[in-house]
């Protein structure tokens, strides 16, 4: 697992996300400051006139660009973290914009030839069009590098007595490139409103397809999974686990009485009791279908499981559920439970049979009892 997976459960979002686009368009530019700059020393003769400056100059670019491939995720996972690495990226791209930027203005102050004009001229054009189609996230700064790039450009073509034509070409290039990153910055931002939306119906969807509709408990596809997941872990480990199935008596009669509306109420009061009786962090609570529940108990032996099922049965029996529309009303719950063995259930289907025949035991034996699943 990479880095970035690695803090995408504390970070931000769209801040991790910020992370990763802007380092991975950091390395695009870097060698091009270089190769550009040798072509522009190239142009001008500046290597006869100011050598040791040209390569002092050099040896910057090369230096800044071997930092922009060091640049890592930060071993941190917080958002702090995360945005201080950031501000040393955009570090990293504005001393590179302004070395750009002094460095040009430097050396057609030295050189004012037209050849040096021509390539410091496309040579600025190009950067800070790369500025403001690559590295949008962040409009002020990118604008900084935009001027620091480009305005010392322009300046040094009045300085140096550049023709009317190009200066105005240069300004009207300027004011383009301004306002296509202010629109790359909003197209951005536009994309990661678009993505925050599709994360968020992503994760409603997820947690809709794991949760029951009536109770807010896990559903049957939830528990099934823990079922297996805590099978395994019991078996690698020895750990026990135990499993309750609970099926409430005549209720039925509940939506045949007073209705099913009634019968939905009666149901979220349930699974709110057995939230209540069974809410631990080794515990888990389902509704599987109809009136049917069931419970998982890690760590949980089978003589404490059935006590605390014998528990919670008493408990439900003795305080009626108070429901809106009809008062009290006093319900019964018959309970199968198993414990796992590994040398018994091959399977959780094998596992949770046991304990689903136990509560038939339940149910045949009277109703409103507890049942345990025979050990042989």
């Amino acid at each position: 697992m990479n880095t970035v997976n690695r803090i995408a459960s504390a970070a931000a979002p769209r801040l991790l996300q910020e992370l990763g686009e802007t380092r991975q368009r950091l390395r695009l530019g870097g060698p091009f400051y270089v190769l550009l700059w040798i072509l522009a020393g190239t142009a001008s003769g500046i290597w006869d006139r100011a050598r040791w400056p040209f390569v002092l100059v050099g040896v910057g670019f090369i230096l800044l660009t071997v930092a922009r491939f060091r640049v890592r995720d930060p071993v941190d996972s917080s958002d702090s973290a995360v945005r201080a690495r950031l501000d040393y990226i955009w570090l990293l791209l504005l001393v590179n914009a302004a070395l750009w930027g002094c460095a040009i203005a430097w050396l057609l102050w030295v050189t004012p030839n037209e050849s040096a004009r021509t390539v410091a001229a496309i040579s600025s054009y190009a950067f800070a069009t790369a500025f403001a189609h690559n590295f949008p996230m962040r409009l002020r700064h990118a604008f900084l590098a935009v001027g620091l790039i480009f305005v010392p450009t322009l300046g040094a073509f009045i300085v140096s007595g550049a023709r009317f034509e190009l200066i105005a070409v240069g300004c009207l290039y300027l004011l383009y490139v301004s306002l296509a990153l202010r629109r790359s910055h909003g197209e951005y931002r536009q994309r990661l409103d678009l993505e925050d939306e599709l994360r968020e119906q992503r994760d409603l969807f997820e947690q809709q397809s794991r949760r029951d509709g009536l109770t807010g408990l896990a559903n049957r596809r939830r528990f099934s999974a823990t079922l297996d997941e805590w099978i395994s872990e019991a078996r690698a480990s020895g750990r026990p686990l135990a499993l309750l199935i609970l099926d409430l008596d005549h209720f039925k009669a509940v939506n045949d009485r007073h209705g099913h509306a009634v019968g939905d109420a009666c149901l979220r009061a349930f699974a709110g009791q057995l939230e209540q009786a069974f809410g631990s962090p080794d515990e888990l609570v389902a509704r599987l279908g109809g009136e049917e529940f069931g419970v998982l108990l890690r760590g949980c032996t089978i003589d404490a499981a059935v006590a605390r099922a014998e528990a919670f049965r008493t408990r439900l029996a003795a305080t009626p559920l108070g429901l809106d529309d009809v008062g009290a009303l006093t319900l019964g719950v018959s309970i199968g439970v198993a414990a796992y063995d590994p040398a018994r259930f091959a399977d959780g289907d094998a596992f949770y049979h046991a304990s689903d025949v136990a509560l038939y035991r339940a149910k045949a034996g009277g109703r409103n009892t507890v049942r345990m699943a025979e050990t042989a």
